[in-house]
C-alpha cells in the first residue's frame, strides 16, 4: 500500500477536523523519536498536502526519518483513542492486515505503517521494460509502420535525435538529468494559483520525470508519451494555462508546455522542427524545480552543485 492510500484510509477515523496537511504531519510525528522531529520541521504545508494526495512521493522524507522511526510511539498514539475508534480501524484495515482485531489493532497498524515508510525509503524508480534484442533501426522501422504513413515524415525527423539515446540493443541509455536536492520552501503564490498549480503538476509531473529520467528514449519510441502530451494540451491546458495569475508562474507553465509540445510535434506532425533533446531535457528539469516552489527554494544557488543548471534558459 502506498502512503497516500494509508493516510486517506485512516484520516476519516482518527483525523477529526484536522486539515490534510496537519493530519499528515501528525502521522509522521507520531511514529518518530524526538530527534526525528528535527528532520521534518522544515517541510512545508503544501508538501505534506502533496504527500496526502499522492502528488509527491514520500521517498525523501522516509529516507530522512528512517533512523528515527519507532513503531511503539505510534502504538501509544493509537491507544489514545477509544475502543469504538479502534474497532473502526479494524474494520477499515481488515482486508489489508491479516489477523487484525480489537486487541492488536494498534500494534498491527503501527508496524504496517513502518513497513510503508521503509519500503518508500528504499524504493528505486521503476525502469521501463527492455525491448526485445533488436537493433535500433529495426525497432524504429516497426514503430514507423505501426504509426501510419501520415506521421512517417515527422517520425523520421525525430529519429536521428532520439537514436542517440539508445544502445546497440535498442534499449534506452542510462542518462538521467540530475535534480537538485530538495530545499523546502513556502510558496509565494496565491491560494488560487497554488490550487491550479497542484492540478497542473498532477497532470505533468509523471511526464517530466520520465523525460529527465534514464529511459526517456524508450518512452518516446512507443508514441504513448507524445500522444499523451498532445491530448493534455489540446483538451485542457491550451486554455486553462492562461488562468494563472502570477506572471512568473504563468511563464514557467507556458515554458514547459512549449518544450513538451515541441517534443510531441516532432513525432506527430509532419514538417515540425526536431528539438535537441539534450537541451530540452535540461530546460524541463529546470522548469520542474520552478513548478515545485514548496520543494525547491527559489533563491538557492543550485548552479554551485549542478554544472548545467539554468543552461538554455530563455
Amino acid at each position: 500500500m502506498e502512503f497516500t492510500e494509508f493516510a486517506q484510509k485512516i484520516k476519516p477515523i482518527i483525523g477529526g477536523s484536522y486539515s490534510t496537511h496537519v493530519f499528515t504531519r501528525t502521522l509522521f510525528e507520531s511514529i518518530i523519536t524526538e530527534e526525528g522531529l528535527l528532520q521534518i520541521e522544515d517541510i512545508s504545508e503544501n508538501t505534506f498536502k502533496a504527500y496526502y494526495n499522492g502528488q509527491t512521493k514520500i521517498t525523501k522524507i522516509s529516507q530522512r526519518i528512517l533512523p528515527h522511526i519507532d513503531p511503539e510511539q505510534f502504538i501509544a498514539y493509537l491507544d489514545g483513542f477509544p475502543e469504538a475508534t479502534t474497532q473502526r480501524l479494524c474494520d477499515t484495515f481488515e482486508s489489508d492486515i491479516e489477523w487484525i482485531d480489537l486487541y492488536n489493532a494498534a500494534e498491527k497498524i503501527a508496524y504496517y505503517f513502518e513497513k510503508i515508510l521503509t519500503t518508500a525509503a528504499t524504493q528505486k524508480r521503476k525502469s521501463t521494460p527492455k525491448s526485445a534484442d533488436k537493433p535500433p533501426h529495426d525497432i524504429l522501422e516497426e514503430k514507423i509502420l505501426a504509426s501510419g504513413q501520415a506521421v512517417a515524415d515527422a517520425w523520421g525527423n525525430a529519429v536521428s535525435n532520439l537514436v542517440n539515446g539508445l544502445d546497440g540493443n535498442g534499449n534506452a541509455r542510462t542518462t538521467s538529468v540530475q535534480l537538485p536536492e530538495e530545499q523546502p520552501n513556502e510558496s509565494l503564490y496565491s491560494s488560487e494559483d497554488n490550487l491550479l498549480l497542484e492540478e497542473f503538476t498532477a497532470d505533468y509531473d509523471e511526464i517530466m520525470v520520465i523525460l529527465i529520467g534514464e529511459n526517456y528514449a524508450a518512452s518516446l519510441i512507443d508514441m504513448t508519451l507524445p500522444c499523451k502530451i498532445k491530448d493534455l494540451y489540446e483538451t485542457k491546458w491550451m486554455s486553462k494555462a492562461d488562468t494563472f495569475a502570477d506572471p512568473s508562474l504563468k511563464s514557467y507553465v507556458f515554458g514547459l508546455l512549449g518544450e513538451l509540445n515541441n517534443i510531441s510535434n516532432s513525432f506527430l506532425v509532419s514538417g515540425s522542427a526536431t528539438p535537441f533533446l539534450g537541451s530540452s531535457r535540461t530546460k524541463i528539469r529546470n522548469l520542474y524545480v520552478k513548478l515545485h516552489p514548496d520543494q525547491f527554494a527559489g533563491t538557492f544557488p543550485y548552479d554551485a552543485f549542478i554544472d548545467d543548471w539554468d543552461d538554455g534558459e530563455y
